[in-house]
């Protein structure tokens, strides 16, 4: 229920930012907000990518797998599972 929720105000939060982007005085304003919000995304998730590539490549116990997984790799797994819409591993 949670993650529906975090959704849900992402979604809700996202439109109220468009509305203010159709009111000509907060329109600078929301296409700020929006794209500094986009970027940060962008960095965020570029500094996983390039960091779970980095410990791959330097660690060889990683890539057979026996490393243990911190908050980046699972923040990554997550990301990767629900981009693609994998279900949950079963430990």
């Amino acid at each position: 229920m949670r993650g529906k929720a975090g959704g849900w105000m992402l979604f809700v939060g996202s439109l109220l930012l468009l509305s203010f982007a159709s009111t000509l005085r907060f329109s600078k304003t929301a296409d700020m907000a929006l794209i500094a919000l986009r970027l940060g995304l962008l960095v965020v998730l570029s500094v996983l990518c390039f960091r779970a590539q980095w410990r791959s490549y330097h660690d060889p116990e990683r890539n057979r797998g026996r490393a243990k997984l911190d908050m980046g790799d699972r923040s990554m797994q997550r990301w990767r599972r629900w981009f693609y819409d994998e279900p949950e591993p079963r430990s």
